[in-house]
């Protein structure tokens, strides 16, 4: 269970460092570590950061807390927590300095980050907001690493219920399906949608406004059924979606244990589930159920690939920014080291005093930047690095949308083997041990039993009520 707080540092950000940094707290300077600058300089990067900023303020920086319960970590996981929260909270838009204490019971970590992002030049901005965000990222890690989580308190008894909030998109949602449902053709559609206070726009995609919203809403982003596309096919009559509930586990459901009408309901509602999901296999062409396995593998696969590749196009685009910073800040310096080099070695020692931080960060950038000479022994430009960091934009955005597609196929045949899982547990085979059941050949079996029992129960029906 890890405590956060957060609290700003308007004056004191040079003694914040030093107290943090305290050889004695961090194991001889063992568990420190930075992001974006050196924990030597980090006030002076601080400030030259600052300088860039694109609105004022007084915070020069914010100190962040994340404290464990006594023997909950150990000092390697407490630092490693740290870093992955410091990482995701900040998302590489800021300098820090990471710095585990050991010298209590209760291991923690402080994190003084810049107040000023170096990426965009922007301020951080602390709120109640921001810091939900600090505890939900701190909770997830520590969940990660099994470690218990904060639970939130119990809500006061009297209190009076916030007003129901009805998102745009669902507004748009509902005023796209009651149209559809009346249109001849998609203009009618259009129209529909107009006399409704509607303004359409249309390209590649499709996208709509209130008229009291200032944005668009693209369709896509509402789900399937509302693509550009779908949307004609649904007014033809032509679209059928693909996905399938899941079935309701009957026998562990505590809702079928207290009604028995319900219970009847939900075993009327699994057999027509039953005989949807055969539709679907059979058009998907599942022939048995280790194909079905092997394709819910594959799109877990895909999903995951997709998934690291966005993470490591963002973990580079990071690194660039702190290259470009980098990079930035030592042009800027090179005047005064180059001045620094001249001068007579009887000054130099003068000099040295009045510009050391300057000269020590000057010194630290020129060995950071010289895995990135090139072939010519020069420094990349910046029109190089805004060039690839471009593209790793562009790539990402593409990447997004794959995944997302992956993620709804993995999710619709994820059901579709969780059915037939549920299924085969409920009726269990009869064959061979060493043959594998056909799907098809039992959801086959299971529709002709469940097309039976409804017409046992209708004709039940029929006979008591004469009227049926």
């Amino acid at each position: 269970m890890a405590i956060t707080k957060i609290h700003p540092i308007k004056h004191t950000l040079g003694k914040s460092i030093t107290y943090i940094g305290n050889e004695c707290k961090t194991e001889g300077g063992k568990y420190i570590s930075t992001f974006g600058c050196a924990y030597e300089t980090a006030e002076f990067e601080f400030e030259l950061t600052a300088q860039l900023a694109k609105s004022g303020g007084e915070n020069q920086a914010y100190h962040l807390i994340q404290s464990f319960k006594p023997n909950e970590v150990t000092a390697e996981q407490c630092h490693e927590i740290g870093k992955k929260f410091a990482d995701e909270v900040l998302g590489g838009k800021y300098e820090y300095v990471l710095c585990t204490h050991t010298d209590k019971d209760h291991y923690h970590n402080h994190i003084i980050f810049n107040a000023v992002s170096f990426q965009d030049h922007k301020r951080y901005r602390s709120d109640k907001k921001s810091y939900y965000r600090i505890r939900e990222i701190s909770d997830k890690i520590c969940a990660e690493y099994g470690l218990n989580i904060i639970e939130p308190s119990r809500r006061k008894r009297n209190y009076e219920p916030k007003k129901t909030y009805v998102s745009n998109k669902y507004k748009i949602k509902k005023a796209i399906d009651e149209c559809i449902l009346f249109a001849i053709d998609y203009d009618d559609f259009l129209r529909r949608m107009r006399d409704k206070k509607y303004i359409v726009r249309e390209d590649d995609f499709l996208w709509f406004r209130d008229i009291d919203n200032k944005r668009f809403t693209k369709t896509d982003t509402i789900g399937r059924d509302y693509e550009k596309d779908n949307i004609e096919l649904r007014i033809k009559g032509k679209y059928h979606p693909k996905t399938v509930d899941l079935l309701i586990d009957i026998e562990h459901n505590v809702k079928c244990r207290q009604s028995k009408g319900y219970e009847q309901w939900a075993k009327i509602h699994n057999l027509k589930l039953i005989a949807k999901t055969l539709i679907i296999i059979d058009e998907r062409g599942i022939a048995d159920y280790d194909d079905l396995s092997k394709r819910v593998s594959e799109k877990s696969k895909k999903l995951n690939e997709t998934a690291d590749k966005i993470k490591s196009d963002k973990k580079r685009i990071n690194e660039l920014d702190a290259l470009m910073k980098n990079l930035n800040m030592y042009r800027n310096l090179k005047p005064l080291y180059e001045e620094y080099a001249k001068k007579n070695p009887l000054l130099k020692n003068t000099f040295y005093s009045n510009h050391k931080q300057e000269i020590d960060l000057f010194r630290r950038l020129t060995n950071e930047l010289k895995p990135h000479l090139t072939k010519n022994n020069r420094l990349p430009s910046v029109k190089q690095i805004e060039t690839e960091k471009q593209r790793l934009i562009a790539d990402i955005s593409k990447l997004s949308a794959l995944h997302k597609d992956i993620k709804e196929e993995y999710n619709d045949i994820l059901v579709l083997k969780k059915n037939v899982d549920m299924f085969l547990d409920i009726k269990p085979r009869q064959e061979a041990p060493n043959k594998k059941p056909s799907i098809l050949k039992k959801l086959a079996e299971h529709k002709e039993y469940a097309d039976a029992k409804n017409e046992q129960i209708q004709h039940h029906r029929r006979r008591n009520d004469p009227e049926l």
